[in-house]
């Protein structure tokens, strides 16, 4: 069994390095406490990096409630239901867009492209934005043999304060548009002996603060290894978009381990691939570590 899931995961890991080109990080640390029997409550910090480990994509801060509401005498069925409330900083590189794109050219390109090729186009500055969520879940358990097996199901509302941003323009000369009566200034360069001109402006733009809806389905497996402290887990997760008639907006692959020491140092090392790209978050592989101090 060791084997094979030693295999399986660096076949997993071979073919994720060939099939993605984005890569980052999901990092968490946390603390739960018991307050009564069936009730915890914990906080948690995480920092996340995208764009092949180069960017930071958020950092945030929870907290989050645990509620045992059933459990069988034999301790294998468990029904829990959970509130959750998370602060999130939100990072959004810089970006182009060229104004006339008859010829197919693609945006974010860096700016020098289109200054040697003399093309009109906008450079959105990078800004941050912050967002504050609420989630409420129900969850039930199953414990067969040595596996559990785990349905989840979270209402996600999620709201964006409003934020502004700098965008410069930049114009070239046509012959027949004065951009300098239009709040440009004027700058020249020669290409040869030649003199040309190009024109710049700096605009102010934003996004007015914005609500969204989700309802978060997942499955997950753990697998309880005789003799050895490593667990494997696999799970899959669905996210659909309540403002938009249910419509499935992405998913998620995990797979990974867990361990623990004396009860109270949890571990989770794992893998995980998202679907599609959304506002909320790109798509691609990610490489999750997670600490979580237990009393």
């Amino acid at each position: 069994m060791r084997k094979f899931l030693l295999t399986a995961g660096l076949c997993l890991l071979t073919v994720s390095l060939s099939a993605q080109s984005n890569w980052g990080l999901r990092s968490s640390i946390g603390v739960d406490k018991k307050i009564t029997k069936g009730l915890d409550a914990g906080v948690e910090a995480k920092y996340y990096q995208t764009d092949n480990f180069k960017n930071t994509d958020r950092w945030s801060i929870g907290l989050s409630l645990d509620k045992r509401l059933y459990r069988n005498d034999a301790k294998t069925f468990t029904v829990k239901a959970g509130l959750g409330y998370k602060y999130m900083n939100v990072y959004h590189s810089w970006s182009t867009k060229y104004k006339d794109d008859d010829e197919g050219i693609e945006n974010k390109l860096e700016p020098q492209f289109y200054l040697d090729n003399e093309l009109d186009f906008n450079l959105k500055d990078s800004y941050v934005d912050d967002r504050h969520r609420v989630t409420a879940s129900l969850q039930a358990g199953w414990e067969v043999g040595r596996f559990k097996i785990s349905l989840r199901e979270t209402y996600q509302f999620t709201h964006t304060d409003s934020v502004s941003y700098n965008v410069d323009k930049y114009r070239f000369e046509d012959g027949q548009t004065n951009w300098v009566n239009k709040g440009y200034s004027k700058h020249t360069y020669f290409v040869g002996s030649e003199e040309r001109a190009y024109y710049t402006r700096n605009d102010i733009s934003g996004k007015s603060g914005s609500n969204k809806n989700v309802l978060r389905s997942k499955i997950s497996v753990d697998y309880n290894i005789p003799h050895w402290k490593y667990d494997p887990f696999v799970s899959y997760e669905v996210f659909h978009g309540l403002d938009n008639g249910f419509k499935s907006e992405k998913s998620r692959l995990t797979a990974g381990v867990e361990f623990s020491f004396n009860k109270m140092h949890n571990f989770e090392v794992a893998y995980m691939w998202q679907n599609q790209h959304d506002d909320d978050e790109p798509a691609g592989s990610f490489i999750c570590l997670s600490y979580k101090f237990d009393f």
